[in-house]
């Protein structure tokens, strides 16, 4: 075998004849394993993922332990408010997890939206319970008005959650201030007599209210008492401004005869009191057709017949049960509703009667 003694080269590496000994090979063997060991674990592979759940924490990192969530409504729309009259409605955050779930961010676009009710974020919704959010509508001006809540949240479902806004401003009716001056109402007769109505037909008479003060005057009612006594013509509450007139209609519809009495009780706001009353009477008399006619010239009369019909029937029979002398004759056995036709004859000194006289026809209201 042939020995060299001098330099030894190689193409991996140089190394003097000298220092090539086992010990050295050994070291290096050594080192050269142990970069290989290290290789070999980084390069592992990893396949599926059974056991490990991961999840977000506030901050975005993962975290093994976080739920879910769920808002409601998923949008909200306030409809019509009134400027300067804010509305508010409530937003749930539910929770439904075993695991709590902790909301990080609550960011609002549109500047006539607001929310409340979280506290100091982050804020942690929880396992199985729900965090209630104040969402606000305030708008400064008429017209619609859109928005948008943004929820971030470290939930395994979704990260960050979107509610929708929506509402309209409109604008606010003013009431005018109270006028100046003293309501005053007067009416044109504080009695109304109806005098005689038969029974079965109606009277009726006006009453005026009229607004003698310096201030619109309020009626907010008008009532009548007492059989038979009605008032209309008028809306209430019913507003006069000062100079201004009303009327009201009053009736009598009496249904049996005798004397009856009523009052008109008239509420407002007059200065000279709330209530002014007006007394009602009237009379129910039996219902009648008063006749009368002009005696015969030159005959010697005793007395006359008076015969009637009803309606367009041609059968006439006679009322008066002996000879009436005057020349006038009241029928009280008429109906409402009804036309009567009438004839008279007269009755001679030798009891002779005349030919009737023409027909007079009347209609009972």
């Amino acid at each position: 075998m042939q020995i060299f003694n001098g330099p030894f080269h190689s193409k991996l590496n140089t190394f003097s004849a000298g220092n090539f000994s086992d010990r050295t090979s050994k070291k290096r063997l050594s080192s050269l394993l142990f970069l290989g060991l290290a290789v070999a674990v980084a390069s592992v592979s990893l396949s599926g993922c059974g056991g490990l759940t991961a999840s977000k924490t506030a901050s975005g990192t993962p975290s093994a332990s976080a739920g879910t969530i769920s808002v409601s409504p998923g949008s909200v729309a306030f409809g019509s408010v009134t400027v300067g009259s804010p509305a508010t409605t409530k937003l749930a955050l539910a929770n439904s997890s075993s695991n709590p779930v902790v909301i990080s961010a609550l960011t609002m676009t549109g500047s006539a939206f607001t929310v409340s009710g979280a506290g100091t974020l982050p804020a942690t919704v929880a396992a199985n319970s729900t965090l209630n959010l104040n969402v606000q509508f305030a708008p400064t001006a008429a017209g619609s008005a859109t928005g948008q809540l943004t929820i971030a949240d470290n939930s395994l479902s979704n990260a960050s959650v979107t509610v929708a806004l929506t509402g309209t401003g409109v604008a606010a009716t003013t009431t005018p201030p109270p006028a100046s001056g003293t309501a005053t109402l007067s009416v044109n007769s504080t009695s109304v007599a109806f005098g005689n109505v038969p029974v079965g037909t109606k009277a009726t008479q006006s009453l005026t209210l009229s607004s003698t003060g310096t201030a619109a005057v309020t009626v907010s009612s008008a009532t009548a008492s007492g059989t038979g006594f009605t008032v209309s013509g008028a809306t209430f509450p019913l507003t006069l401004n000062a100079g201004q007139t009303a009327t009201l209609s009053l009736q009598f519809a009496p249904t049996a005869t005798g004397s009856d009495t009523g009052k008109l009780t008239i509420a407002s706001n007059s200065s000279t009191g709330s209530s002014t009353a007006v007394a009602l009477s009237g009379a129910a008399v039996p219902l009648s057709v008063a006749l009368s006619w002009s005696a015969p010239s030159g005959d010697t009369i005793s007395g006359y017949n008076i015969y009637r019909a009803t309606g367009s029937s041609s059968s006439f029979q006679k009322l008066n049960s002996s000879v009436n002398a005057p020349v006038s004759f009241s029928d009280a056995t008429v109906a409402a509703n009804t036309s009567y036709q009438y004839y008279v004859t007269s009755i001679d000194s030798s009891g002779v009667e005349s030919v009737p006289s023409n027909t007079a026809t009347v209609a009972v209201p």
